[in-house]
């Protein structure tokens, strides 16, 4: 399996060109037939400069060679093709003899070749290996380059099998030279005559000049145009235009240097552009092939469908073979160590941003960034924020292609927060769905707060708890029927925030969606919800312990355990019930308990206006209503009932009781606990709710109307509190329960 991974990380890096037809899968096999039969039937007595041109990566290499091994099977006897790469020299630049000297080995075997055995024989005997046309055109070289050696060690070094040595053209003075006694046009009009008594031609293939500096890439147009500039001779040059027609604007001083290349170049070439599909299939294909080779399995049809969906859409901003390339090379880099922490189809549409668009890449970053404060809660963005990221986003797409399949409406599929239909007026950081959300944690993806940083950075966000952790919590859950540990190992979250201004318990109760309780045990199940039976009312004491403001839906802890008890009734829904009935006689979290079966009343439409779908309720009637029964029965304990009044938030539990069971109940527990005029000012401190005012901060107020109905109504307990007023008694209560109606007002 290494030996698999190593190789197809080492194919989807590899961005080297294409060497063989086999390799071709672009179509550049038929083009370089097509261009193979032109370039050789070109008139031999005229030189000829053919310019491929095409921008880096569009695959100018890849077509070359193919040109470069096709033209070598076509070409006719007497036709040479040579391949000189100026900026692999030594020194970056492409002299003389780098064209030359091979030239003159060619013609030195093809000489010699020619000649008599008595010549060949003359030749060895007197010591030299170069041919006289040979030995002429290192001459028109040394002359050309000023770069002269004595023309005995230059013969001297023809070495079999690999031509004349360059490094022997040593510098010497001029007067070595003056014996030829011919000029440097002399010797050119000679050797082009000889060398069209030879019936020889040669093409000449140069690579990547746009790779050369400015004063590097004149010296080789001037070499090609002026002094290898031969009839007989055709050049093939790989470019791109933009970027050598800007060295040579920049190193000739020249106004337009594209159009001084139209008078080195006859016959421009541009590369046809890439058909889009072509690339997208590229693309598709091969990181099918990485995610079965990094993952050991094939992808299913939800992963397929969204991945040919990437490909599809954010593959349309593919351009060249090169980004393809450098898009599946990151894939195979990344995705090993990510494969348990992210969704492949979102990790490949990231990479191919990064490669093709990075402006809309690092966008993305940014707003991911700010929307997993503003989802989580704990932060927002400014209105003046907003308006940047929505312009920075407006600029990026309109500067797209009309045809572009990005939009907005595109984003959204991928995003979060994302809104509206015109790429003009996007609408950001809009509020997510609760179920949307845990959708996408639970499937890792690029839009899930819990996830989403993955994919950047190789870890989590800071306030996201790692699958080790939710582990051991099942392990605990399911380790006894009353499992203290888990207890313990929860409550102490309730202080514990980490780089997060949530608790690392609200986290948990994020974190804990279907999905993941869909594959713990009953047990487990059953574990979870002793802990909130017994222990929830522990949780909201030390909640409200950090502050004044605490609301149980703060926490959401109604939703995880109706999870947790569709997940048993599931299963074992007589046992359930048992269960249930069981903690509901003996828990220890009577507040929460209370506030819980008024969220199941509400859910079936028993009491409240906003009943759920049949299918989303937990409980059918029947069922709810005897719970609710045995609930009530165990509130009408006469020492439980003195422990009601300690309530912090005593209208929230009496407000539930009655919906769970009904006023008289819990009107005859009221009055019980009023029979003095002490015990009644004490009750309407308790009944107080909490709110917020800008001007005041927190404050306590009391709503009469709303208790009334416990309380045989609201004029009954205004005159018997101006009755307590009068008599004189308990004057810092009265002004309590004064200050706190007028709060209401």
């Amino acid at each position: 399996m290494r030996e698999q991974n190593s190789a197809i990380q080492a194919a989807a890096g590899n961005d080297l060109p294409v060497t063989t037809p086999e390799e071709d899968r672009y179509g550049y096999v038929a083009l370089a037939e097509s261009l193979s039969r032109s370039i050789i039937a070109l008139d031999d007595n005229v030189s000829s400069v053919i310019g491929i041109e095409g921008p880096w990566g569009s695959g100018k290499t890849s077509l070359l060679n193919l040109l470069r091994h096709r033209m070598e099977q076509d070409r006719p006897e007497g036709t040479y093709v040579l391949q000189v790469s100026p900026w692999l020299s030594p020194d970056g630049g492409c002299k003389v003899e780098n064209l030359l000297i091979p030239v003159a080995d060619i013609l030195n075997k093809v000489e010699q070749g020619n000649s008599s055995w008595p010549c060949r024989l003359w030749h060895r005997l007197r010591g030299s290996k170069a041919s006289a046309l040979a030995t002429d055109v290192v001459r028109y070289a040394q002359q050309a380059s000023g770069r002269l050696a004595p023309l005995a060690e230059l013969a001297g070094n023809f070495i079999p099998g690999a031509g004349i040595v360059a490094s022997s053209m040593k510098t010497l003075s001029a007067t070595d030279l003056s014996a030829s006694g011919r000029t440097a046009d002399a010797l050119r009009d000679d050797i082009e005559k000889k060398i069209a008594s030879l019936d020889l031609n040669f093409i000449v293939v140069l690579d990547d000049l746009d790779r050369l500096e400015p004063a590097q890439a004149v010296e080789v147009l001037r070499l090609v145009r002026s002094v290898a500039d031969f009839s007989r001779f055709r050049y093939v040059m790989c470019y791109d235009p933009e970027v050598l027609g800007h060295a040579v604007k920049r190193g000739l001083g020249v106004a337009d240097g594209q159009h001084y290349l139209q008078k080195i170049v006859q016959l421009p070439f541009p590369l046809p552009r890439h058909e889009s599909f072509d690339l997208r299939r590229e693309f598709f294909n091969e990181a099918v092939k990485i995610y079965m080779n990094v993952s050991g399995r094939e992808p299913d049809k939800t992963l397929l469908t969204d991945l040919k969906n990437v490909a599809n859409t954010f593959g349309a901003t593919l351009s060249t073979p090169r980004e393809v390339r450098l898009a599946l090379s990151a894939l195979a880099f990344r995705y090993p160590p990510l494969r348990e922490f992210c969704w492949f189809p979102d990790l490949c549409l990231l990479q191919l941003l990064r490669v093709t668009l990075p402006e809309m890449y690092y966008w993305i970053e940014h707003y991911l960034t700010e929307q997993a404060v503003v989802d989580s809660g704990e932060g927002q963005v400014s209105d003046r924020e907003k308006a940047a990221m929505s312009n920075a986003l407006t600029g990026i797409l309109e500067s797209l292609p009309a045809v572009s399949p990005l939009s907005v409406v595109t984003l959204r599929r991928w995003l979060p927060g994302i809104e509206g239909i015109r790429n003009d007026n996007p609408v950001l950081f809009s509020k997510t769905v609760h179920v949307e959300e845990q959708e996408r944690s639970s499937g890792r993806r690029l839009s899930s707060r819990d996830w989403w940083r993955y994919y950047f950075a190789f870890s989590p966000p800071k306030n996201i708890l790692l699958p080790d952790f939710f582990d051991e919590l099942f392990r605990l859950a399911g380790s006894d029927p009353k499992p203290l540990l888990l207890a313990e190992k929860l409550l102490n979250l309730v202080t514990l925030n980490g780089f997060s201004s949530r608790t690392k318990f609200e986290q948990v109760i994020d974190q804990l969606t279907p999905q993941r309780l869909s594959v713990i045990t009953a047990a487990q199940c059953r574990g979870l919800l002793w802990f909130f039976f017994e222990y929830a009312d522990d949780l909201v004491s030390r909640y409200r312990g950090h502050g004044n403001w605490f609301a149980m839906y703060d926490i959401e802890l109604d939703t995880l355990v109706d999870r947790l008890l569709t997940r048993l009734l599931s299963e074992e829904r007589p046992s359930t019930l048992d269960y249930l009935s069981e903690r509901l006689r003996n828990d220890k979290a009577v507040y929460w308990t209370a506030i819980y079966l008024r969220h199941l009343v509400w859910q079936n439409g028993m009491a409240g206006t906003r009943p759920e779908p049949e299918e989303n309720r937990v409980f059918a009637d029947n069922e709810l209503t005897q719970l609710c029964t045995i609930f009530c029965q165990r509130l009408d304990d006469r020492e439980l009932s003195d422990w009601f009044i300690h309530f912090e938030d005593l209208p929230g539990f009496i407000f539930a009781w009655k919906d769970i069971g009904t006023t008289a109940l819990v009107s005859t527990w009221v009055a019980s606990k009023i029979r003095d005029d002490e015990s009644f000012l004490k009750l309407l401190l308790q009944l107080r709710y909490r709110g917020l005012s800008s001007a005041t901060g927190y404050y306590r107020a009391l709503r009469l109307s709303d208790i009334a109905e416990f309380l045989e109504g609201e004029e009954t307990v205004t005159q018997r509190l101006d009755d307590i007023e009068r008599s004189g008694n308990f004057p810092e209560l009265v002004n309590q329960v004064r200050d706190a109606i007028s709060f209401n007002r």
